[in-house]
Parts: C-alpha cells; structure tokens; sequence
C-alpha cells in the first residue's frame, strides 16, 4: 500500500508535469486525479445473470452441447428485463450468452427489454444473431407464427446493417416457417419464395397472363431493364415486346429443341439433403418427427426421422444472367430500330434469339402499321357542309322515270400460270456439305476440301434458308455439327 501511495505523490507533485500547459492553466477541486482500483466503482452484475452463467458449470453441463446450454440459459432468462446503457460495438461469430462478458449480457437485456416494447434502437451485430436465436429455439415466445412474424421484423429492422446477416436472417425464417408446418403465405415476402413465384410464372408461361409474366422477368432478369433509358421512356412498348419475345422463344424450344427455355436458363429442380437453421444455435427437440411440407410446387421438404431433403432448384436463386442478356439484346434492338439517342452494346445471344426478337418486332411494327391505316377520324366541324352536299346531290338524282343503265360487260379473267419453282439459293459448296450431312459422311473433309470450315458453311446455309424455313436448319449449338431431324427430308430438294 505504501508503494502505491509513494507513485501517487511521485505523480502529483512532479515540478515538470505541475508546471506543464495541461495543468498550468487549469483549475481542480480536491477530487483525486489518480484513484486507486479499489475507489472505482464498477456497476453491479445482477443476480440473475449470476446465477445462469453458473449454468455452465453445472455437471450436466459439461457433456451437454453448446446448443443445449444456450437452450437452458435461454429459458432461464425469458422473462428476465434490465435498463443499463450500453453504447459500445464488437464482433463476435457464432455468438451465444456464455461468449458475453456482464456489461455487454446486460447491454444484451436491456436491448431486448425495448425491443419487447416496440422499439428496434441501434445495436451490435452479435445482439441481432442472439435474438434470432431465441426466436429459433421457441425463448420468449411460444406461438410459432408469433415467433415467425418476429423475426422477419428483426431482418426488416436489422438485415440492412450486414449483408450477411440478412442472408442468414432469410433463411432462417423460411427454415422456421417449414419446421412448424406455417402456412407459406406468411413467408410469400421472403426473397427466396418470391423466386420460387416468379420462376412458376415463368414456367407456366402458357397459362400465365402478360402482367403475371412480365412481373416475372423483371424479378428474375439478370439485366435490369427497369433502369434503362429506353424503358422508363417507352415502357408500355418494351412491356408488350418483352412478354411477346418469351412467349415466342418458348414456343421455338419447345417445338424445335430437346430441352424447353426455361430448363436452358434455369437448370431442373433436384432433391438433396438439407440441414434446416444451418449456420444458427438451435436445439433440436424433436429429432425423430416425420412429415412432408410443400412451400410451392417446386419447392417441398421432407423429414423422415429427422433427416430433411429439399427438392427445389439450386444454384443462383438470384437475377438470372441469361434471361438478363435476351432482355438486354431486346432493350439494344428496340434502340437501334428507332435510332434511340442512348446507344447500348448488343448482348451475347444466339442467331436464333436474335432473328426470333427482330422478327416479333416486325410484326408489332406491321400491327402498328395496319391499326393506324384502319383508324377514322371524323372532323364534327363538317358535317353540315357533308349534310348540305347530300341534299345537292339527292335532288339530282329525282327523275320522273327510272332509266335502265346496261350492266357493264365482263371481262374473262385468265389465271396466271404458276412460275417454276426457284432454284437452291446454295452454291456447289454448301450443296456438297449438306449432302454430307444428310448422307452421314465426312462432312468435315468436304470442308476442307471448299477451302472453308465447318462452321462457317453451316452458318452460311441457315442464313440463306432462314427466309424459307424461319428456323435454323443445322445445329452448331454443340461439339456435333447435325441437322435438325425436323428438316432433313425437306432439306433433299436442295442438294
């Protein structure tokens, strides 16, 4: 104690310091500027935390999981409330009560205390993972739907903060949904069901109305066109062109390829092994139920003594980049089309898709066309001159008596003899490669042999057989150069 006495007279009477501008010019009571350890008074931690940190030291405890000690400390705490001001932030993974020293578990309560009140005030991240937790594990709240709508108020309040956590909160929430067999309408908001919604319409395109349709593209294309120049100033016109083009590119695949467009953007849905709360603290009670849920069509769980698999479709649930580069190509060609001042770059699509856009936007323009020609318009300033004009003209034709006029003569009309049919528009090259393909032989030699490649010579036989077929004929989609089957006897009258 003399030691500590000696440092402080060292401290507060040293000329050097005393006379230092920090002190100089400074007035102080006879309050202590240096206290010992013992003179600061630290805030008291309550009994009840006391008591449920010495949970984990309990013997049951020490073969216990994490998940159960979390569980117990939880229950313990459910009606527990604290007021204690707590400001400071840190960052904790994975964190549960036992990993929070006393101010920041009281830091803890008192927050969750005003959330209990209707009041979301800022917070650290770790307070938000903790509450989610509860809220998974049934602490605080024993309806499920209540449970449900509280943490999806927790992911509107807090999901901002971190993206991460967002993505956890989410998930977890459709997680929670499945595991109390909830209707899944409540979670018909959660970004995940709203894809499974949009990708049905999709799907469904043909029992799909043009709104149900376009709403989806916009949630699922990888190219967000609902920012673009051209659509926020022609929105109606790119509505009806969208939903047309997919309609069209749907009708094409599924008469013309093996798999529908919706499989070649998409993938198919698969079934796996799935693992419900992942990356949460949750106690399961109730390992050995067994039970089916379906959240969508194309998207169910089943359970079968606590094993759970998924069907639905993986990958990225996101926007879709294919879908995105057929909307962007479509967004480039309606600009060009109409000399927009806003350029854009084409996008990465086949010749198909490209033909198939420029074609639907033909039509629209012809419909345009056609819809203008066939419109009246009546001028209502005219009708007395047209009214007057009428009786001018019924007064001159009055006559005493009727005079026959001799109906004209008709004239024989000679139909036009049909013309021949038109020759291949193929030269001897693509003629001989074509064979080739229809024969089963070399193709590749018969190539090489033109001077050409493969490719090339296909590429130049659909463009010149576009016109005829409105399709292409030979498909370099793959490794294997092929003819479509649906074209090969037609394809004989041109070699």
């Amino acid at each position: 104690m003399s030691d500590v006495k000696d440092i402080l007279e060292s401290v507060l009477h040293d000329e050097k310091l005393l006379g230092s501008r920090a002190f100089r010019d400074k007035v102080y009571t006879d309050q202590p500027i240096i206290k010992r350890a013992s003179q600061v008074k630290t805030p008291e931690t309550p009994q009840k935390i006391k008591d449920m940190k010495a949970l984990a030291y309990t013997p049951e405890a020490y073969w216990k999981t994490s998940a159960w000690l979390f569980y117990t400390q939880g229950k313990f705490m459910e009606d527990y409330s604290d007021v204690y001001e707590y400001t400071a932030d840190f960052v904790k993974y994975y964190p549960t009560y036992r990993d929070l020293d006393n101010e920041q578990l009281r830091g803890y309560f008192s927050w969750r205390s005003r959330l209990r009140k209707g009041e979301y005030p800022p917070a650290p991240i770790p307070f938000v993972y903790i509450r989610a937790y509860e809220l998974i594990n049934g602490i605080g709240a024993e309806l499920p739907q209540e449970r449900l709508e509280l943490l999806k108020r927790l992911t509107t309040e807090y999901g901002d903060t971190n993206a991460e956590l967002k993505k956890l909160l989410w998930r977890w929430t459709v997680d929670l949904c499945v595991y109390e067999q909830l209707d899944p309408q409540l979670i018909a908001d959660v970004p995940d069901i709203m894809y499974d919604s949009a990708l049905l319409k999709l799907l469904n395109w043909q029992e799909s109305t043009d709104d149900e349709l376009f709403s989806a593209l916009r949630f699922l294309s990888g190219y967000p066109f609902e920012q673009s120049r051209y659509y926020i100033a022609n929105a109606a016109e790119f509505r009806t062109a969208a939903v047309r083009i997919f309609r069209s590119m749907s009708d094409f695949f599924r008469d013309h390829r093996k798999k529908p467009l919706c499989e070649n953007f998409f993938g198919h849905p698969t079934e796996m092994t799935c693992h419900l709360f992942e990356s949460a603290v949750f106690y399961e009670r109730n390992a050995s139920r067994t039970f089916d849920c379906a959240l969508s069509p194309i998207h169910t769980y089943t359970c079968r003594n606590g094993i759970w698999r998924c069907y639905r479709y993986y990958g990225s649930r996101t926007r879709n980049q294919k879908l995105g580069e057929l909307m962007k190509m479509l967004d480039y060609l309606m600009r060009e089309r109409c000399d927009f001042r806003y350029k854009l770059r084409p996008a990465e699509v086949s010749k198909t898709a490209t033909d198939l856009i420029k074609r639907e936007l033909d039509a629209m323009d012809e419909e345009k066309r056609i819809e203008k020609a066939m419109r009246i318009e009546i001028d209502l300033s005219k009708l007395a001159g047209i009214r007057a004009a009428a009786d001018v003209t019924r007064d001159k034709l009055i006559v005493d008596e009727e005079t026959d006029i001799p109906a004209p003569a008709i004239e024989s009309v000679h139909e036009p003899e049909p013309e021949s049919a038109p020759e291949t528009p193929l030269n001897a090259a693509e003629r001989s490669f074509l064979r080739a393909l229809l024969d089963g032989g070399d193709h590749t030699a018969v190539a090489r042999e033109s001077g050409s490649m493969p490719s090339l010579l296909a590429d130049s036989i659909n463009e010149k057989l576009f016109d005829i077929f409105a399709d292409t004929v030979i498909d370099c989609s793959s490794d294997v150069t092929e003819i479509i089957e649906d074209y090969a006897d037609e394809l004989q009258n041109y070699i």
